[in-house]
């Protein structure tokens, strides 16, 4: 199969070494962060699994010719940056291929990929991962923590049987990748999780696992119960009592990572919370619905931000 991941974060070099891994994958990288001293179509990267073991990868940078050949493309970019990356791909990439988005946080992209060149809307899919994977250098990468992915499409049509193998092929590189019938509560579901671990994690300058400290747990509680409201209003319904059990269980299970909003403040990056607290302080406003919580969170990673912001 022909392969695009587009993006060379944390995320984007794990898929592209893992489905580099298989001999039948013709897998190529799409960065627009390319280091300016390589001026090859390909670089050396280096992998470190969940045994401390190093491995080498050549990556191969894609051409035009690569995405328009395409059978599957996969988006490993931050929130903010996807309605760009879409609107500037969107009349290269094949018009058959899948599309799947791998982020953090909630956003609708407006207009489908395909919609000026064909009467069917190209299939889009959304990827929820928990692996963990450090990005040490622009090469480097450290597998960090053994997750699952959920994936489901949120626009177009897709055949059973491209289903099937898309999932087969996901699972024989990163397991365990399962698909979802109602992909958009596992998104709620993250939102919520993220909702709470990034934040307080960035804020709190610590790795997930103190938050499962009782010190965390009005806040925990605090942000959720603001959640579960504005999701009953897009139709979906959520216990204070699992969603608080499934929060602690992320951060026991990443207990020694460095969530990524952490890692982004302490890089200088702009982070992804307009997508996590900053979506809910927005439907809070869109349902007058106040969220005191969500939106001091992030109104206070909002402020950090500009203290490196242009």
């Amino acid at each position: 199969m022909n392969i695009v991941i587009i993006g060379q974060g944390a995320i984007g070099l794990l898929w592209y070494y893992k489905l580099s891994q298989q001999p039948e994958n013709n897998v190529t990288l799409q960065s627009s962060s390319r280091s300016k001293d390589c001026k090859n179509s390909s670089q050396n990267m280096l992998f470190t699994d969940l045994t401390q073991q190093k491995h080498q990868q050549i990556i191969m940078y894609a051409s035009n010719n690569d995405l328009q050949q395409a059978d599957l493309v996969i988006y490993c970019l931050k929130a903010y940056n996807i309605e760009n990356a879409h609107s500037h791909y969107r009349t290269i990439l094949n018009k058959k291929a899948l599309i799947i988005y791998a982020h953090n946080g909630l956003l609708a992209v407006k207009k489908p990929l395909s919609a000026k060149h064909s009467l069917n809307t190209q299939p889009e899919l959304t990827m929820l991962m928990t692996h963990g994977s450090l990005k040490t250098n622009d090469y480097e990468i450290t597998h960090t923590g053994h997750g699952q992915s959920d994936i489901g499409l949120i626009r177009g049509q897709v055949s059973q049987e491209c289903l099937n193998n898309l999932v087969f092929l996901l699972n024989k590189a990163l397991p365990t990748v399962n698909w979802q019938n109602n992909i958009k509560e596992k998104q709620w579901l993250k939102l919520a999780i993220n909702c709470v671990i990034n934040p307080l994690t960035a804020l709190h300058n610590c790795n997930n696992g103190l938050i499962t400290s009782e010190t965390f747990r009005q806040d925990i509680n605090d942000i959720l119960q603001e959640v579960i409201t504005i999701a009953a209003k897009n139709e979906l319904v959520f216990s204070i009592e699992n969603l608080t059990k499934d929060v602690l269980t992320v951060a026991e299970n990443t207990a020694k990572n460095c969530s990524s909003m952490r890692s982004d403040l302490f890089a200088k990056r702009k982070t992804e919370i307009d997508q996590i607290n900053g979506f809910i302080h927005q439907q809070g406003i869109k349902h007058n619905i106040a969220t005191p919580k969500n939106t001091a969170l992030w109104q206070a990673i909002k402020k950090l931000e500009t203290k490196f912001s242009s």
